[in-house]
Formats: C-alpha cells, structure tokens, sequence
C-alpha cells in the first residue's frame, strides 16, 4: 500500500503509461491513469492481469521474451503493437528495466509511449521507396520489352517475306525465335508485376516452400534489365556470376523474399564505381538455406557495418531514404530468417540470407489419365478480345481437341445448355462480370441441375499474385494461369486437371 501511495505521487500526473510488473510470475501490479486511459481498462481490472494480456496473436515479439530479456540484461526497449481491451491496436515504444520491490524482490517498471505516428511516416517512407525501386525497374524492363519487340516485329517481316516467296527454309527458326522473344518479353513484365506486389502486408500473405535456385533466377533476370540501363549510362562493366546449387528450399512468402533479393543485388551494383563482379547465388550450410550476394565494390567501413540496417540511415547522400537494407531486415525476420553482412573497406561485401532449410518436396509424377484426358477434350473458351479467342481457339483445335469460342458469359452458358464440356477457358475480367463471379454462378447452376461441373480455368492479364485455394473451392475455379501462355502449357495444365494432379 504504502509503495503504491508512493507511485501515485511519482507518475501520477505523467502522460506516458506506467505499468508495475511481476518480475516472476509476470503480472500487473501497479498502473497510473494513462495506462488506464490508453489501454481501456478500469485501474480495478488492469491489477492483476498477466502483462500477455497486452500483445496481440502473432506479435513481432512475444511477451515472455520481453520479461527474459528484462530479468537478464538489466533493461530492454522494443517498438510493437500492443492490444486495447476493446480489441484496437496500438503501436508502441516499450522501455522496461528491473525495480527494488517490496523488501528485497524486484520488479519490472515498463513505460509505454505512443509510436503511431513515427509508424505511419516510416510505412510512408517505406512505400516511397518502394515506388522509386519499381519506378528505376519498370524503366529497365520497358528498355528491354522494347528491345524484345524489335527482335519480334524483325523476324515476322523476314517471315512473312520468306513466305510470300515461298523460300520457307529460314521461316521456321525465325517463328522460334519471335516465340522465345515474346516468352521473355512477358517473363519481364511477369517479374515486375510480381514485384509490384511486394508492398503488401507480409502478415497477409502465406508462406509456402519455395525453391531458392528458382527465386533468384528471377531475382536476377529482373536486376539484368535495371542495371544493363544504369550502367550503359554510367559506362561501368558489371559481370555476374551465379553459383546456384540444387536443393535450397525454404518456407518464405516468395513475392517478399524476392524484394529482399533484388535489393541486395541492387546494392551490390550501386557499390561499384568501377568495372567489377557480383556474385549471387544459393547453398545449404548445415539446417540453412543460404542466399547471398558477393561484391568487389568498395566496401563498408567498420563504423558504418554497426548502422546499416537502421532505419533512414545511409550513405548513398540525400537521394535515398535509407530503407532497403532496414525494410530487407523486417521481411527476413518475418519469414523466419537471418540476415547478415561481412564486409571492410575496400574490399567488397557478402549478404548473407539463411533460412530454415526445407526438405525438398517429392518430385511430382504425373498420374494416370481419366479417360476425358486421353482423348481430344471438349472445351469452351470465353474471352472478349476477338483476337485472343482466335489463337487460343485454332492453337487448341490443332491439338485434337473439340472447341467452342464465345466472347460473352451469355453466350457461354448457351453453349453449356447443349454441350458437354470437359474444361472452360475464362478470361478473369469482362466489363460486366469478374471470371470468379462466373464461376460462382457456373458451381451453382451446376449443383442445381444435379449434372458435374466443367473444370475452370481462368487467364489473367494482370500476372498471378496470391491465390487463396479456400477461395478456388468456392468459386469453382480449378486453376489461375498468367497470359501470355503457350497452347503447349495450357493444354499440359488442362490434362493434369482432369487427371486429378492439381
């Protein structure tokens, strides 16, 4: 009583909140009225209640860590969110050190500041860097789909020449060619499409088991494009060498782990002012899965080395914010990882990934054929463009199979009314209805006739971000696929949906 008639006079009147905490059994002994106020509790319930009472599901860091780190280190501070009563979250500055208590125990004495608002601004600057990188990126792919499209638009002339001449020698390497042009033309725009997702909230996305050798192929294929622009205009050589090895699987959210690669890598390049060599590549060392970046450009001095994750600190002048290395920090942390960095003057630096190594999925064999997938399928193709449904309708009608092409959900289910369909091609957006709305309203007419449902398969235009499969079983939706796509891929896909292997 007496110890708290003496904290009352203490913290009474201060505007940050003030908890008392058990220092063993981690409870709230003690409050002043801004906590009160702050977290919505009455001074009468707030007493007593486990100091876990304050973080919500899934924090950044986890209650009991906090009191360890307290009880041995003598002190802590941690910026997070903590939960109101009413279930609103705050977020937070936490400095929390040990206390005399009662005789010859201790406790906990935690002081709470509002951080909200140096949140929203870091978030801000956090997302204008983000834009400035897409921004620096689209400008090297738009050069290189460019480049893609004289490569196309060359070979079809010589083509179409060589076939008005009938001299059709050369034709067929050049149709291969404008084919592998396009492929990485929209392998390009797919990358940064990919990457224009990257701002998402990381909490939102799920994490599968990614093979680390793939994702830094594109990692590095997406840089190629930005720094080749960069570094024609600076006059600098840069020469890359990969050593990828088999086998590196990790559990990530792929779309965030690929902003972490570019960014290293696109500090890598900055760090050369010379000609030099980058080195990217995956391993496994020991449990770990390893992605690194290796340059020989001028290295970081001892003093920086203890700063560069900081947020807003940096070396580059006031052009840039400061944030890729602090932003790459949270997203490893989130996932689960490590990253570090060894590095001295003048001689380089490596970044170094780590991630729980996964073991490496079994290899997928395809099953046995249903009947419907060893003969020419019957399929129903819907998509506006008049064009599109005359390339993808001839590509599959050349392939053995039965197709009808409307342009028109309408017309679509007037076709389904007298035939039967195996799989229907959906483009994902009409002007008047989404391809899952289609395919919402495709499950129920179905259901209701008592008659089994064709497989859905819709294409997308806007690249293929995060698919929800509790979201396909609803609509009926069997698969996503990104245009452009070859007659090859989308009849590969078409099969193992009716074998069942998707």
């Amino acid at each position: 009583m007496v110890a708290s008639k003496r904290l009352d006079s203490l913290f009474c009147e201060m505007m940050e909140s003030i908890l008392i905490i058990d220092s063993s059994k981690g409870s709230i002994l003690w409050t002043n009225p801004c906590a009160c106020v702050t977290f919505g509790f009455e001074k009468g319930e707030f007493v007593g209640q486990h100091f876990t009472c304050l973080f919500p599901p899934g924090s950044e860091i986890e209650a009991a860590h906090v009191l360890n780190e307290v009880v041995c280190a003598d002190g802590v501070f941690v910026t997070q969110s903590f939960n109101r009563k009413d279930g609103n979250v705050l977020y937070m500055d936490l400095t929390a050190s040990l206390i005399p208590w009662d005789g010859e125990s201790t406790a906990i004495l935690a002081v709470l500041r509002e951080a909200s608002e140096r949140k929203e601004l870091e978030e801000l600057r956090l997302e204008s860097e983000r834009l400035k990188s897409f921004s620096e990126l689209s400008a090297g792919v738009a050069h290189h789909f460019n480049n893609m499209l004289q490569v196309i638009i060359g070979f079809a002339g010589l083509a179409k020449t060589e076939l008005e001449s009938s001299e059709t020698s050369g034709t067929l390497r050049k149709l291969e060619q404008i084919i592998v042009s396009a492929t990485t033309a929209a392998g390009a725009i797919r990358s940064l499409q990919e990457f224009s997702r990257c701002g998402q909230t990381i909490a939102s996305l799920s994490r599968d088991i990614v093979d680390l050798k793939i994702l830094t192929k594109r990692a590095i294929d997406l840089c190629v494009l930005w720094w080749k622009t960069r570094t024609e205009n600076n006059k600098i050589a840069i020469s890359i060498v990969t050593d990828l090895k088999e086998g590196c699987y990790a559990r990530v959210n792929q779309d965030h782990i690929l902003e972490v690669m570019t960014n290293l890598i696109k500090n890598a390049v900055e760090s050369l002012f010379e000609a030099g060599t980058i080195e990217v590549g995956v391993n496994h060392e020991n449990d770990e899965a390893v992605f690194f970046v290796r340059d020989s450009g001028i290295g970081i001095n001892k003093d920086d080395l203890k700063r560069i994750f900081d947020p807003f600190w940096t070396t580059k002048g006031p052009r840039k914010s400061g944030l890729g290395l602090a932003s790459s920090l949270g997203i490893v942390k989130q996932n689960g990882g490590v990253i570090t960095v060894e590095s001295s003057e003048g001689q380089g630096s490596i970044f170094k990934v780590r991630f729980p190594l996964i073991t490496a999925p079994d290899d997928y064999k395809l099953g046995e054929l249903s009947e419907a997938a060893t003969r020419g399928m019957t399929v129903l193709v819907i998509d506006e463009e008049e064009k599109v449904l005359e390339a993808l309708g001839s590509g599959l009608i050349s392939q053995g199979n039965v197709v009808h092409t409307v342009s028109t959900i309408q017309e679509g289910f007037k076709i389904l009314d007298t035939n039967d369909v195996d799989v229907i091609i959906s483009d994902e957006a009409f002007k008047d209805i989404s391809g899952w709305d289609f395919g919402r309203e495709l499950k129920r007419r179905f259901s209701e006739m008592n008659r089994e449902k064709p497989h859905l398969i819709l294409l997308t235009a806007w690249g293929v971000g995060e698919t929800h499969s509790e979201k396909m079983k609803r609509t009926g939706v069997d698969c996503v696929l990104a245009k452009p796509i070859t007659i090859e891929k989308l009849i590969h896909h078409m099969r193992e949906i009716l074998s069942g292997n998707t």
